[in-house]
């Protein structure tokens, strides 16, 4: 299916919503809350929008997104490194972890994102941190992005959230970033939660998301035709990703291991393994090849493992048990990782190579993983008189490929 560069909310729905691209990220309704809404994971329209121009298009990250003329407006250069993205240096690549233990206890695989986010809330560099938390059982998905006083938006999701579904929260004190601490792996709407933080006039914003929040995001900042306050969004932190699990299913797999979603503690992935632990202390594995069943149709689609758009991104793999592997990617990032380890918020280290081809691996597993799904779902490409199939063009012009004797 064709895409367009402008369009409406039918083109989004013709083209995204309906045409399974969809990744619930929230960016097409966080700023249009009169016309979006949202239900079973999906925007839906409240009432009929007349414009021909529409953000809810303009802002999608699924409609079109540049990556190079991203990598230039955001970074001011584009990649040397396909695999993981932009970055200045390989020093700019290494593995850090909180110093206090409180914060390792509660986050996750070292409490990096918790602890610096915390930090910057206290010295007033920030004034708002979007997160994602888990909800309470039969709690309102909209009604837990006030700043931990009971206060909502009054707009959420449009439907009951049950217990871990991830929900945008937004915190503006450390206490409160700690109530987000720790991986969901089932989507969160959470620019849903700039939106948020953008109305209740908070200047200096955080948003903490997976590679397509922060694409939504970078969007939602580089748009020429409408302008709804994004600059002040002064720092994305991605978090690494390869897929998220749809709720219904991974509800189904919890069972087939013995357990329930109301019964779990923490999740996390290790080692090909994804761990289940619950509040009884107990510790449940299954390989992630067996969950591929329970990804989200959209998550095929993808091919940003690294949150390659971002200015810090952040995940475990490549570091040891207890750290974060990060990639500072802007100055902005650079300068809040600086201030955090002077003030003895953070400790880092260097990575190996070995540990650093982990990273790699992975992300290379992601692109060429999708890349099928990707040439599958693309519409032919033009280029002046010629229209080929994205994945022969290359073979076309010769490119990589083998010259005959």
């Amino acid at each position: 299916m064709k895409m367009k560069d402008k369009g409406n909310i039918l083109d989004l729905e013709a083209e995204v919503i309906y045409n399974g691209l969809c990744c619930y990220c929230g960016t097409c309704g966080a700023f249009c809350k009169e016309y979006i809404s949202f239900e079973q994971e999906r925007p839906v329209t409240r009432k009929k929008c007349y414009e021909i121009h529409g953000a809810c298009y303009d802002f999608c990250p699924r409609t079109f997104f540049a990556p190079f003329e991203v990598e230039r407006a955001v970074f001011g250069a584009v990649r040397r490194d396909n695999l993981l993205g932009y970055y200045a240096t390989e020093e700019d690549i290494f593995t850090a972890r909180a110093t206090d233990e409180t914060v390792r206890a509660r986050g996750q695989d070292g409490g990096v994102v918790s602890a610096l986010l915390g930090f910057l809330l206290e010295r007033g560099e920030l004034d708002a941190a979007v997160v994602s938390k888990k909800s309470e059982e039969g709690e309102g998905a909209g009604e837990g992005t006030g700043e931990g006083t009971g206060e909502g938006t009054g707009e959420g999701t449009g439907e009951g959230a049950g217990v871990w579904e991830a929900e945008p929260f937004v915190a503006t004190t450390k206490e409160e970033v700690l109530v987000g601490a720790g991986s969901k792996y089932t989507q969160c709407p959470s620019v849903l939660g700039v939106g948020d933080a953008l109305e209740r006039g908070y200047k200096k914003v955080a948003l903490v998301g997976l590679p397509c929040h922060i694409q939504g995001m970078r969007k939602v900042q580089l748009s020429r035709g409408f302008d709804v306050g994004a600059e002040r969004v002064k720092l994305c932190v991605g978090l690494f990703c390869t897929e998220t699990l749809e709720m219904q299913r991974l509800k189904a797999k919890l069972a087939e291991l013995g357990t329930r979603i109301e019964e779990v503690e923490k999740f996390n992935i290790k080692k090909g393994k994804f761990i289940v632990q619950t509040q009884e202390g107990k510790e449940l594995k299954t390989p992630i090849k067996k969950l591929r069943d329970c990804v989200r149709e959209a998550c095929d689609y993808c091919y940003d493992f690294a949150a390659e758009f971002a200015d810090l991104s952040v995940g475990s793999i490549g570091s040891e048990l207890g750290w974060s592997t990060v990639i500072v990617r802007s100055e902005p990032g650079r300068e809040a990782v600086k201030q955090a380890e002077e003030a003895g918020i953070l400790e880092t280290a260097r990575l190996s190579e070995e540990q650093l081809e982990a990273v790699r691996g992975l992300a290379s597993f992601k692109k060429q993983g999708n890349l099928k799904s990707i040439y599958e779902k693309a519409e032919r490409v033009r280029i002046m008189n010629l229209e080929v199939e994205p994945e022969m063009l290359g073979k076309f012009f010769g490119v990589g490929g083998e010259k005959k004797e």
